[in-house]
């Protein structure tokens, strides 16, 4: 959903000051990712409710330190934000966003790996003269044709 323009400036003076704009790694996948963490809980709420995610409160390690909040989203949906939010940021920030944006374009999206390789799997179960169990969404079972002694 797209943000209103006093959201968006609001949101991208706070990124621009306390956020990271960045490309995860999970699992072999890079994907983008928007984080912000600051220890003023009512600004992090805020910036949850317009990034679409949940407050994560950091465990403290120091009792004389104040309490860390974070703000995470990650995926199309941070692509989505740095997309809405890069005519609000600075050059720094705003070349770091076109190079992840620039990266992020160029990834096959999962949907279209995952119909890849489903139809490869399921290239190889006929010419391998089975079928993959049934409800086994996409896992592909192939075993080598027995040999006849």
């Amino acid at each position: 959903m797209p943000l209103g323009v006093s959201d968006a400036a609001w949101l991208a003076g706070i990124l621009e000051g306390e956020g990271s704009f960045m490309m995860s790694v999970s699992r072999g996948c890079r994907y983008p990712c928007v984080t912000v963490n600051m220890t003023d809980r009512d600004i992090i709420e805020r910036v949850t409710v317009l990034l679409g995610c949940s407050v994560y409160v950091i465990p403290n390690r120091r009792i004389d330190r104040k309490q860390s909040y974070r703000a995470t989203v990650q995926g199309s949906r941070a692509a989505e934000i740095m997309t809405q939010l890069r005519p609000w940021m600075g050059l720094r920030r705003g070349a770091k966003i076109d190079e992840i944006l620039k990266e992020y374009g160029e990834i096959e999206p999962t949907e279209v790996r995952r119909r890849r390789v489903l139809s490869r799997c399921l290239s190889q179960a006929r010419s391998a003269r089975v079928r993959p169990p049934a409800g086994s969404q996409g896992v592909c079972l192939v075993f080598p044709k027995a040999t006849q002694e």
